[in-house]
């Protein structure tokens, strides 16, 4: 266990002697997350979330929506059943 302690120790000590050494890029590396957190704060009041309208069950078998009519959503009961039958063949 003094062994595990002493390396830690030795470890902490070569980190705090690179920050000494380092001025610059110790201050770069403590200011880059602060200043992105502040970017990403700004945007997020000046965009503000909007609430999105729940997905409704009635639409997903409408075939005259949007999402309908780019996937192809609308099966009839025919398609259907051809279906069945070939898979059960």
């Amino acid at each position: 266990m003094a062994s595990l302690f002493h390396q830690l120790q030795i470890l902490v000590w070569k980190n705090w002697l690179g920050v000494k050494r380092q001025p610059l890029w110790t201050l770069v590396l403590i200011l880059w997350p602060v200043i992105i957190f502040i970017i990403l704060a700004i945007t997020r009041t000046k965009f503000p979330p909007t609430a999105k309208p729940t997905w409704d069950s009635s639409t997903w078998n409408s075939c005259d929506g949007w999402m309908a009519q780019i996937f192809f959503f609308c099966i009839s009961e025919e398609t259907d059943s051809r279906y069945r039958v070939m898979v059960a063949q």
